[in-house]
């Protein structure tokens, strides 16, 4: 996606995916059963303690318990270079497959080598596609640009589709692989449908509450009209709630919008202080993730699974929008 056509094309298409993958929504099933009888796993992680991560991880020790898979989680502390250690062990352990959250996305290449002929099924830190391998290094994820789409055009819609307007956006860490891909999704859907939007402040709140709010409070010495605040992540989301309700905002007038559907995160679409979040199924995640691993140690092609692109190297899991008129459904 090298220039503004082939944004806007695959965004089209990626929808029209999503619209198949979704029918009969509300499972979290990314391709069915599957035999791990005997398959033994290593999950190497950056950090032991965060939120999104551990669920991930609950959701694949559940997967490979039920499909008799052998599975290890270990963290390398957000040291790549323990991170290649881990995996070059497990290389020569016996192990049959990785499941990598990269510590350093650009680490890719030294964590390949590492694994030598043993696969490794990426997930939540989305790398180069240029390192990535059919059927051997791949990537399980969502895909980010349609999160930020979806608040875009939910914003949108929800603000009476202005031919102009101010927004507000708060980033996640600088460096994950994830802000970029959400943010432009965000500026590329106003700009193709034609929308004069004015991006008054845009900053990493580092997917915190705390962090966010405090880059709210720097951004109010500017004195800037706003309509909407469009964050990364739902904690970030919390935290402008919270800055716009201490500074007397009406949140039923200034529209805010996260990605998760977060325990919290839905808590504020229910009583009306959030408009809308984007499920990122970390169940789905999860189970396709050991899908994907067991699938490459036995030496077969992702191409069985559902949601695994063309060219073999993705196994995307859909991000489904959530608002009051379907919260229900999923949390």
């Amino acid at each position: 996606m090298r220039n503004l056509l082939k944004r806007t094309v695959v965004f089209m298409l990626c929808s029209t995916m999503l619209v198949l993958l979704l029918t009969g929504c509300g499972s979290s099933k990314s391709g069915g059963a599957v035999n791990g009888n005997g398959v033994k796993i290593l999950m190497t992680i950056h950090d032991d303690t965060d939120t999104f991560l551990n669920t991930l991880i609950e959701a694949m020790q559940a997967k490979a318990s039920s499909s008799g898979v052998t599975l290890e989680v270990v963290s390398c502390g957000g040291d790549a270079t323990v991170q290649r250690e881990q995996i070059a062990k497990a290389s020569s352990g016996g192990y049959d497959a990785v499941i990598c959250r990269l510590a350093d996305a650009t680490t890719i290449l030294q964590m390949e080598i590492a694994a030598g002929d043993m696969p490794i099924v990426f997930v939540n830190n989305e790398p180069s596609a240029d390192y990535l391998k059919a059927d051997k290094f791949i990537y399980v994820g969502s895909f980010e640009q349609d999160a930020g789409r979806y608040q875009a055009e939910y914003v949108w819609n929800g603000l009476g589709k202005p031919s102009s307007l101010n927004v507000i956006i708060m980033e996640g860490m600088k460096g994950h692989a994830a802000v970029p891909q959400r943010t432009n999704a965000v500026k590329y859907f106003f700009l193709d449908n034609g929308v004069d939007a004015n991006i008054v402040f845009c900053d990493h709140g580092d997917w915190s509450d705390t962090v966010a709010y405090d880059k709210l409070e720097m951004f109010k010495l500017t004195k800037q009209p706003f309509d909407c605040i469009i964050c990364n992540n739902d904690p970030m989301a919390i935290g402008a709630i919270n800055w716009l309700k201490d500074n007397g905002y009406d949140t039923k007038k200034v529209l805010v919008a996260g990605i998760d559907a977060t325990d919290s995160g839905c808590e504020a679409i229910r009583s009306g202080d959030m408009f809308m979040t984007v499920l990122q199924d970390t169940v789905g995640q999860g189970e396709a993730a050991i899908e994907s691993a067991v699938t490459l140690a036995k030496g077969k092609s992702v191409s069985t699974l559902s949601g695994a692109t063309e060219d073999l190297k993705y196994v995307w899991v859909p991000f489904v929008p959530i608002t009051p008129q379907n919260i229900d459904q999923y949390k």
